[in-house]
């Protein structure tokens, strides 16, 4: 004989939990696409910052060279009046450029400067800017000079001239050279290149520097390549 107890037992299931197993299993496969979830983040967060920082680094490219384009192809041929032979304040080799050009047009003090293009220990592309004493007989001190910042993260800078080096004569060509010794000629073009800190490296720059020599010389000897008088 079924009681009423024994009929309400019989209506009800027997239900069961999760084992210890089961729940470390979900445990783990939570662990791994938690993980690969941060893993995905942070690749596209990288891949962000570094499509900015070479979206940065082009535009920083394309400033500094339209700019140093600019000044170098207006390269004055400014002379030392006290010294003999009347030599430019214009020298380079491979890591260092002085030359004297005018301010920016954005600047209200004008006049001609003398210009120092070098980088620093701390990856920085500098250029150095003084005024140029030429009724002395030396060339412009750079020791208290100010500088704007070109470039960050800089690796290298190299610099070559491409003219007709000390002593050369009428009949000898033009070349490419690391060091610019050349007192009494400007070179014909100046090449510059700049690696940055991640390996990339900025087109090369090619000036071609516009002013000759002679405007800076009221005697100019061709056949000698000597200013005799400014």
């Amino acid at each position: 004989m079924n009681t009423p107890a024994k009929k309400r037992g019989a209506g009800i299931k027997a239900t069961r939990g999760f084992t210890l197993l089961e729940v470390l299993v979900a445990l783990t496969l939570l662990v791994v696409l938690s993980g690969t979830l941060l893993g995905v983040f942070g690749l596209a967060d990288k891949s962000r910052e570094a499509g900015e920082t070479r979206a940065d680094d082009a535009s920083s490219m394309r400033v500094t060279q339209d700019f140093l384009r600019a000044h170098l192809e207006n390269a004055h041929p400014l002379r030392l009046r006290e010294e003999k032979e009347f030599p430019l304040i214009f020298s380079g080799d491979e890591k260092e450029m002085m030359y004297v050009s005018a301010l920016p047009m954005r600047v209200i003090a004008g006049g001609l400067w003398a210009w120092r293009l070098r980088l620093l220990g701390s990856g920085q592309l500098v250029l150095e800017h003084t005024i140029p004493e030429i009724n002395e007989k030396k060339m412009p001190d750079f020791k208290n000079a100010k500088y704007s910042i070109l470039a960050d993260r800089v690796h290298s800078l190299d610099i070559e001239y491409f003219g007709l080096p000390e002593r050369a004569t009428l009949e000898d060509d033009p070349k490419w050279q690391k060091k610019w010794d050349n007192p009494q000629r400007m070179p014909d073009w100046v090449r510059i290149d700049v690696t940055l800190d991640n390996g990339t490296a900025w087109p090369v720059l090619f000036v071609e520097l516009r002013k000759s020599e002679q405007a800076g010389c009221r005697q100019w000897n061709e056949h000698v390549g000597r200013c005799g008088g400014i």
